[in-house]
């Protein structure tokens, strides 16, 4: 019991902490609402649409990253980002692969950072279309924004205004299925209408998407889920796991404000 506090309060100094952090939606001044209605969802929905589609064709023409690269072109994204948003600078890159990224899959990981290295780990096995997202937001974790909604919303700033459209769409097409999701809960018939306007290339990244992690549902997921979940809890997440879709109202916020 003496270790396990130990260790639990290592991991306060070193990282923990953050969690009691400033979100950077008081930073940025953004008006999260609390609730929001289906008109608010399908029109974050039509409009996030309306970015993949634009990037889709460009992004399947171009090769996939080689890791240096992947973890490079985040590490110069945020550093563009830093000029418009001085409280995500990134001073020490640190980024690595995981090593055991494939059987990560089945616990559903995409990527963690460590919180007594301060590394950031990312899972390199999943479809290469969503790996700079991932990056983004992992490094998001790495300088400071704990809670998964900050880091969600930090990725997406980041990654949705690199200079590499890959990172532009992977950003774009990640926080799209947060918001068809949420809508998908709302109205079945908004979100038929909004997936009929995908470009069949959209269609065909979502597919392969869940297909990859169809092949890794089980128990263990189910049971890394639920941990996971209260492991958020007990840091002042209220919402566990399904924290992560709470920037679903940050970007009705940010869009609203833009």
């Amino acid at each position: 019991m003496n270790a396990i506090l130990s260790v639990y309060l290592v991991f306060l100094l070193f990282w923990g902490g953050n969690y009691h952090r400033k979100t950077l939606a008081q930073d940025l001044d953004l008006n999260v609402p609390e609730k929001y209605s289906r008109a608010d969802l399908y029109l974050l929905s039509d409009t996030l649409l309306k970015l993949v589609n634009r990037d889709c064709a460009a992004v399947d023409s171009l090769p996939t990253f080689s890791n240096k690269q992947l973890f490079n072109m985040a590490a110069t994204s945020y550093l563009a980002a830093e000029n418009k948003w001085p409280v995500l600078e990134y001073q020490h890159p640190s980024i690595k692969p995981m090593i055991f990224g494939w059987w990560m899959n089945y616990i559903g990981v995409t990527g963690y950072l460590n919180p007594f290295t301060n590394e950031a780990q990312v899972n390199t096995s999943v479809p290469a279309f969503v790996q700079p997202f991932t990056t983004c937001h992992e490094i998001a974790h790495q300088i400071g924004y704990a809670p998964e909604e900050d880091a969600n919303f930090v990725g997406y700033l980041v990654a949705s205004g690199s200079e590499d459209v890959r990172f532009r769409y992977a950003g774009n097409f990640e926080m799209f299925l947060y918001s068809i999701r949420h809508l998908a809960r709302r109205d079945p018939s908004l979100t038929r209408l909004i997936w009929q306007k995908a470009d069949p290339r959209v269609r065909k990244h979502y597919d392969d998407l869940m297909s990859f992690y169809e092949q890794f549902q089980g128990p263990i997921d189910d049971y890394s889920s639920a941990i996971y979940d209260q492991y958020l809890k007990a840091n002042h997440q209220e919402k566990g796991i399904r924290s992560y879709s709470e920037v679903v109202g940050w970007l009705i916020a940010y869009f609203s404000k833009s």
